[in-house]
């Protein structure tokens, strides 16, 4: 019997299982995701070699979706748990500047897996709402005081890395700008932002494509995002005339 159970529990079937218990599945850029793990063993003794924790995504790479680990952390090392045994670790995981946030269009959650001994490695997966860093809530603010309105999100993968374009659609009545993106960057001392203005084509140009897409990089300062949503508007503004 005991043969049988170690050959069942190597494929999977009567091991030890894995549940991740997050506290508050809503969490902003540059806090942590806080929870407990509960770990129940099965039908007989096994070795845990590791439990790893981290945030996990997906992106569109041609016509299918591909999930992509945006971080990985250790939490609990090497012990042994009996068979039926229950144990539970409180865990602590950043939410790291850079990952993608949860809205139309976007998908992350808390990837669980854990290393046994000789035995198929059973994993968890639990749905995050990532919310903006402050810096971000801001920017954000600033860009509906023009009149933008948040419309979508789409995860790329570019030079090793994940970036999600961030889209909102323009105020009513503004028919030279079909939509305008802004991938963002934080940085230390306010946040970096690639901003790409979707123009209307009109003229000769109409005749061969319905949009002209016009792309600028600029710092958004501190002490800009420390002025507010309106400071924040201003200089908003500035950018996307001068890429009309």
């Amino acid at each position: 019997m005991g043969f049988l159970k170690k050959m069942m529990a190597a494929i999977g079937v009567g091991g030890a299982r894995v549940d991740a218990q997050v506290h508050t599945p809503a969490v902003r850029i540059g806090d942590s995701v806080t929870g407990v793990l509960v770990v129940q063993g099965g039908n007989l003794d096994q070795r845990i070699e590791r439990v790893n924790l981290g945030l996990a995504t997906r992106y569109k790479s041609d016509d299918s979706y591909v999930s992509h680990q945006l971080s990985k952390f250790q939490v609990i090392p090497t012990f042994e748990l009996r068979a039926g045994e229950r144990r539970e670790f409180p865990f602590s995981i950043p939410v790291e500047a850079g990952t993608p946030l949860s809205l139309p269009g976007t998908q992350l959650w808390l990837a669980t897996d854990m290393d046994i001994a000789g035995a198929v490695d059973p994993g968890d997966q639990d749905h995050l709402q990532i919310l903006p860093s402050r810096e971000m809530e801001v920017l954000f603010q600033g860009a509906q005081r023009l009149g933008f309105q948040l419309s979508g999100s789409e995860i790329e993968y570019h030079h090793g890395r994940i970036v999600q374009e961030i889209s909102f659609r323009p105020p009513h009545g503004q028919y030279r700008i079909a939509e305008i993106e802004l991938m963002l960057f934080p940085q230390a001392g306010g946040l970096d932002v690639i901003l790409e203005v979707d123009r209307r084509a009109t003229g000769v140009a109409s005749l061969f494509t319905s949009e002209l897409e016009q792309r600028g990089r600029w710092h958004l300062s501190a002490a800009t995002l420390a002025a507010g949503p309106d400071a924040v508007a201003r200089e908003l503004e500035a950018r996307i005339r001068a890429l009309l």
